[in-house]
């Protein structure tokens, strides 16, 4: 069948098509551009993550399209100080300087002859304009001056220490204020090499330390010299880019793990200002840091941000988008970043071939102004910041944290213990609390001694009464014996060897048992819920009270079982039931202790927190040398007969956990393997 179209036909579809342009532009739809990543920061009380608005967002991109050439793997990137950009275009090999805005100004290093660029990876301006660049595929330096022309070529300095197997490959570089360069030579584990400003060798700076696994331990307990010298050797890790701060400190990051020197913080004698402290960064390609001191850090292999304050606790993260999907500020193979007079973070990607640019947003500017000022200790300068900010986001710990400051500054001690809570900074909460305790005690010291004399008396007055009249009043059987058991078990604390010998032989009732075991879960309760902020300077919320109790009871638990289990096997008189009621009455110190632990956890500083880490520990000693002496006497053992028997008990807990453990884990297997059978007969079938 053939379809004929008439010029009328066409006319009105062309009628119904306009009518329909016009009709939808009185409704236009939405049009927005996201953010292809998030920001967010690690609450370092619960580890949990938390997004927020963000601190940076992509500006643009500058792929090279208006030069003669596009950029092509760029490496390194150099922010001089009149904000001019320099890239080492290593496919090109190339120096490119652009403008402040990004605008093309010249290459460099593109000339026939001495100095001639091959597949350079660094770049470094000093103050008078000289460039020097580690022209890695001609394995030298060359500095060129200011106006282009080669200056000076540094190829392989001459040592002893320097044999004909050394491969002299910079990839990255800096240069101090007088001259001396300090250079990351490929895959090189003896740190940066350090060169005069002619170029001479001077040793080598800032090498990371070599990490020992425990099996490496191992090896060197039990293997002889030869057997090492078959080993492969321990290295420690290359320094893979290298930074020079304002004031003079040389930033280096490395890959590797926590502890293996990822940022280090190198002082003119190669001291870490940061103290080897552990950083959790995944490949760290390059570190930059702002003109307030600010340390950025890049990863290549989830292309995240991190910003850390200058005493190198992180503050925040952004990024983390499709590496795959090609979107503005989503790197594909970051090679290293710079931070110009602006705040604006420019980051090389040698696999898209152009450089990133993200500016700062006015949340970003406000925080970051606030943080610089508190940690100056400029508190009043940054109240404004700080309230602007509670504005916009009230999760910040560190904004009532600086807050808090202020308040203390201004002797204002009850808003800075509030804001102070609010933040869960519990050194801060404590030097306000000692200010609030310290005007209280002056106002009431007397009223309060007074009160405390007349309740001394009262509690002794009640206490003789009570006595007399319990001495006076007939008991039934039942109320005698739970009394006389609950008057063992507090005489058994203080003379451990004759209250464990009354109860030997005997039956302790299960309300008594009972009773002591609930008395100790609810104290510990109490210890959770009633401590004072410094001792648990978080949200009772986030407490895990199974999880807690469970800490507690299992132990005992186990201690126990494998008690009578042991003792049973090396010939040990006591019964189950003695030994349980005997581990029982062992718990009474810590049910006796832990409620003036509480208390004093809501009256002393942290200063004064070693009276509480005493009681603390002196309690589990009593409770340790309690069980002890049980194990003694209620197996009738000797002394070095109750050591051994504790020790091998010890090694039976662990078991316990062991297999328990195991067999936990075997179990949810078998109901996963049961679930996924039952789902495919019922779906399936």
């Amino acid at each position: 069948m053939i379809v004929r179209i008439t010029n009328s036909g066409i006319r009105i579809t062309a009628k119904i098509v306009i009518a329909l342009c016009l009709l939808s532009m009185l409704f236009p739809s939405l049009a927005s551009a996201q953010i292809p990543y998030r920001t967010w920061f690690v609450d370092q009380e619960t580890f949990r993550q938390f997004s927020i608005q963000p601190l940076y967002v992509p500006d643009r991109v500058i792929d090279g399209n208006n030069m003669e050439l596009p950029l092509s793997k760029p490496s390194d990137l150099f922010v001089a100080s009149n904000d001019h950009v320099y890239i080492a275009d290593t496919g090109n090999n190339r120096i490119v300087e652009l403008d402040a805005a990004g605008a093309y100004v010249r290459s460099i290093g593109q000339k026939e002859g001495t100095g001639k660029l091959n597949e350079p990876e660094g770049v470094y301006v000093d103050g008078s304009g000289t460039v020097y660049v580690a022209n890695s595929g001609e394995r030298n330096i060359v500095a060129f001056a200011a106006d282009g022309q080669v200056k000076n070529v540094f190829a392989k300095p001459e040592s002893n220490l320097l044999n004909d197997d050394y491969h002299f490959i910079p990839t990255k570089l800096v240069v101090d204020k007088r001259g001396v360069m300090y250079v990351v030579v490929k895959d090189s584990y003896q740190g940066l090499m350090r060169l005069s400003p002619e170029g001479k060798f001077t040793g080598f700076f800032g090498a990371n330390k070599t990490k020992l696994t425990w099996m490496d331990r191992v090896k060197r307990t039990l293997l002889n010299k030869e057997q090492l010298a078959k080993e492969v050797a321990k290295r420690p890790n290359a320094i893979e880019n290298v930074s020079l701060t304002d004031d003079g400190f040389i930033i280096t990051n490395s890959f590797g793990r926590e502890f293996d020197g990822q940022i280090k913080k190198l002082n003119a004698g190669g001291v870490d200002a940061f103290k080897n402290k552990a950083f959790y960064e995944w490949e760290l390609v390059d570190t930059a840091v702002d003109s307030n001191g600010f340390l950025y850090g890049m990863n290549r292999l989830d292309g995240v941000f991190s910003i850390y304050d200058p005493n190198s606790n992180v503050m925040f993260y952004f990024g983390a988008g499709e590496k795959n999907a090609r979107q503005i500020g989503v790197p594909s193979y970051p090679t290293s970043m710079a931070i110009n007079g602006k705040n604006e973070i420019w980051l090389a990607d040698s696999g898209l071939n152009l450089i990133h640019v993200y500016k700062r947003t006015s949340f970003g500017d406000t925080f970051l102004t606030a943080a610089h000022l508190y940690l100056e200790g400029e508190y009043a300068e940054s109240k404004t910041y700080w309230d602007q900010l509670i504005r916009e986001n009230g999760m910040l710990d560190i904004s009532f944290n600086g807050l808090g400051k202020i308040a203390q500054v201004d002797k204002d001690y009850d808003t800075a213990l509030d804001l102070f809570k609010k933040s869960h900074d519990a050194k801060g909460y404590s030097d306000a609390f000692w200010e609030v305790r310290y005007e209280w005690i002056q106002n009431h010291f007397l009223a309060a001694l007074v009160i405390l004399a007349i309740t001394v008396w009262a509690l002794v007055f009640l206490s003789r009464r009570a006595a007399a009249f319990a001495r006076k009043r007939t008991w039934s059987e039942a109320a005698k014996q739970y009394g006389g058991e609950i008057r063992d078990a507090l005489y058994l604390i203080i003379h451990p060897y004759e209250g464990f010998y009354r109860l030997k032989d005997r039956r302790v009732s299960w309300f008594v048992i009972l009773l002591i075991l609930a008395l100790a879960l609810g104290v510990k309760l109490l210890n959770m819920f009633s401590a004072g902020f410094i001792d648990f300077p978080y949200e009772r919320g986030y407490l895990n009270i199974k999880f807690s109790l469970g800490m507690l009871i299992v132990p005992w638990v186990t201690w126990v079982i494998a008690n009578y289990l042991v003792s049973s096997v090396k010939g040990g008189e006591g019964r189950f039931r003695e030994v349980l009621q005997a581990s029982t009455f062992a718990l009474v110190p810590f049910i006796v202790m832990m409620i003036p632990i509480t208390i004093l956890t809501n009256i002393l500083v942290t200063e004064e927190w070693v009276v509480i880490d005493l009681m603390t520990q002196a309690m589990w000693v009593w409770i340790f040398l309690l069980l002890f002496v049980m194990t003694q006497v209620i197996h009738n053992f000797d002394f070095l007969e109750a050591v051994k028997n504790a020790g091998i008990t010890l090694f039976t807990i662990g078991v316990i956990w062991v297999f328990v453990i195991i067999m936990s884990g075997l179990g949810v297997n078998l109901y996963d393997f049961i679930m996924q059978i039952y789902r495919e007969v019922t779906i399936d079938g």
